[in-house]
């Protein structure tokens, strides 16, 4: 199999972005638009209608879950320790904080060495190179994984608040739970899940629909994906950058593959499509969560541009070797 001609349409098509949006042939805020209705729209129809469909006759085991997650967790435990122990003594004007011993900015820095971009770059992917048999775990997987990871980040940084921030932490769990029930992705997985376990028969008008509307979700996807790389620059941190790339797109997949052959003995199909989401570049979500918390912007940043360009490289050399 010809990796890298089923790879590369796939680059190109980010790349056109990239150009498209550097040129200015798209401005920001025309972009911003795409994007909006790219992940609010056509890929949330994609999901619930792939959802609403797949066939869960197999079962799903406990290990599949183990297998993922328990490297993602050992992963951003042991950025968080680097960067709580390791981060240089440096204060942040706005929070006048200091990233040293500090649970939010190590929280932080954790999520970004261990979030992956699956919806965006995996899912393109694995169905380019193997079809849509792949479907099924790749959504199990993204299901939990913002939910898991997001909430272990809020958690880890609350501890960083001040009193008076403490005393509205009720309205700040609240405002996350409703943040996290409003993502069209999560949505769109859940009630076409919902749809496929109650045997809810779509009518044809609307599968037809549903399938104009996801058929460009993964182009469109690819294409903002490459223009918003315009908007993200490299300047410092250089050294937590490429810890977190090596942790993201090295040493994940790494203990995935270890999890799913060694210790969990799972399907080659299954082995692949989890090593190859845990491969997947540090997703741009990361950096959101990142200005949300005041902490690590810039190293955030750079780690999604670097880990994306790069990972055009790791991702092919993974399939190499995994197919």
């Amino acid at each position: 199999m010809n990796i890298i001609a089923i790879i590369s349409p796939l680059i190109l098509v980010g790349l056109l972005g990239f150009i498209c949006t550097k040129s200015r042939w798209l401005s920001r805020e025309q972009l911003n638009t795409l994007s909006k209705f790219t992940f609010s729209i056509s890929i949330p129809a994609f999901l619930f209608y792939q959802m609403a469909k797949a066939d869960f006759s197999s079962d799903v085991s406990p290990q599949l879950f183990a297998a993922f997650y328990l490297p993602v967790l050992i992963c951003y435990l042991i950025a968080w320790l680097i960067n709580y122990y390791f981060y240089g003594h440096k204060v942040n004007k706005k929070t006048e904080q200091s990233s040293h011993k500090n649970s939010a900015a190590s929280a932080v820095f954790a999520l970004s060495a261990s979030y992956s971009n699956n919806v965006i770059v995996g899912l393109p992917v694995l169905l380019a190179v193997i079809g849509e048999q792949v479907i099924i775990i790749v959504f199990l997987i993204v299901t939990m994984h913002s939910a898991m990871l997001f909430t272990l980040t809020a958690v880890l940084a609350a501890k960083n608040t001040n009193k008076e921030k403490n005393k509205n932490k009720y309205f700040y769990w609240l405002g996350f739970i409703k943040h996290t029930l409003n993502n069209p992705l999560i949505i769109s997985i859940l009630t076409g899940l919902l749809v496929n376990i109650l045997g809810i028969s779509l009518p044809d008008f609307l599968q037809e629909s549903l399938t104009l509307i996801g058929k460009p979700a993964i182009t469109l996807a690819l294409f903002t994906l490459g223009g918003s790389l315009t908007f993200y620059h490299v300047r410092k941190e250089l050294t937590f950058i490429s810890i977190a790339c090596v942790s993201k797109l090295i040493l994940l997949p790494i203990l995935v593959y270890i999890t799913t052959h060694y210790i969990f003995s799972l399907q080659p199909l299954t082995i692949t499509v989890l090593v190859i989401l845990s491969a997947c570049p540090t997703a741009v979500n990361a950096y959101l969560i990142a200005l949300t918390h005041q902490q690590h912007q810039q190293t955030v940043a750079g780690t999604v541009v670097v880990s994306t360009l790069l990972s055009t490289i790791t991702i092919p050399l993974w399939l190499s070797l995994l197919l």
